[in-house]
């Protein structure tokens, strides 16, 4: 979730340079960052590509009259959009009339604001929807969590099979966590290994059945002391860095690893890299631990 410290992530929307300028100037100032787009179509790709790459849009703020794809078009493909639906949205127009207003919350909007705006009233508007916005944000995700340990504990107690029960697992991982590998890692007593049992992330066919020597990667550090680990920001595990799929820029990522025990004996344990830009914190912590238990 941002952080509302460092500001958020806002998308100006805008055909007029002075006011793209003017707007840029005035949320800088409070601490947001700007991104700024000067059509409708150029603003649906903006918002596309940045979640995509796990760069959150934390709100939109949108000018209704703009040439071939108006605000009201826009606002429409935003929320007919699964991967951008839940964008906040703050309209803005010199159109003052009652139908505009109205038009414009029935399409999606979660605020309009009349132009010419006070400073201090847009960024009010703005405070006010993103507060909204991240208690609605939490609560989804919290969903998410909930869902992925019903699922967890269904398929346990449905099943015998461990590859069905490690496969459910991981995808539990991927849809709460924002994760960009990550893998289950079983101990081979009696061969005094460590066997990848099941992978999430790029070349993961390459690493699934893969045998560790418990010293030679952070996973195997976790399993011998029982213990969890959490890294922001440090080098990547060299259990991952022989992947042809791994750029340059992904040698330093947040690094989250769990022991798996069975009746209190440690039996594995569970590894996940963040997405570029994301750190981890306890309740990620708390929550693979919740996983792995």
């Amino acid at each position: 979730m941002q952080d509302e410290q460092q500001g958020a992530r806002i998308l100006i929307v805008e055909d007029d340079p002075d006011m793209t300028a003017l707007l840029r100037r005035l949320l800088s100032a409070a601490h947001h960052r700007v991104l700024a787009a000067d059509s409708g179509k150029k603003a649906l790709q903006t918002l596309r590509s940045e979640t995509e790459a796990g760069r959150v849009v934390d709100l939109v703020l949108l000018d209704v009259m703009m040439p071939q794809m108006n605000g009201y078009e826009v606002v429409a493909h935003i929320r007919a959009d699964p991967l951008i639906m839940h964008t906040p949205v703050i309209m803005t127009t010199a159109l003052d009339s009652v139908r505009n207003k109205a038009l414009g919350l029935e399409m999606g909007a979660d605020d309009y604001l009349t132009k010419p705006f006070e400073p201090r009233e847009l960024l009010a508007r703005i405070d006010a929807v993103l507060r909204i916005w991240r208690s609605d944000q939490a609560l989804r995700q919290r969903n998410r969590e909930l869902g992925a340990l019903i699922e967890l504990t269904r398929t346990v107690t449905a099943t015998l099979d461990l590859d069905q029960v490690l496969k459910t697992t991981v995808r539990g991982i991927s849809d709460v966590l924002r994760v960009e590998a990550g893998c289950v890692v079983l101990l081979d007593e009696e061969n005094e290994e460590l066997v990848v049992r099941e992978v999430l992330g790029p070349e993961s066919e390459a690493l699934r059945g893969r045998a560790l020597a418990p010293e030679a990667c952070v996973i195997g550090q976790v399993v011998a002391s029982s213990q969890p680990l959490l890294v922001n920001n440090g080098p990547l595990d060299a259990l991952f860095l022989p992947e042809p799929a791994w750029g340059a820029e992904a040698r330093s990522r947040a690094t989250l690893c769990v022991p798996l025990a069975i009746r209190q004996r440690v039996t594995g344990a569970i590894e996940v890299v963040g997405r570029l830009g994301t750190r981890f914190g306890e309740r990620d912590l708390e929550l693979l631990q919740a996983i792995a238990a």
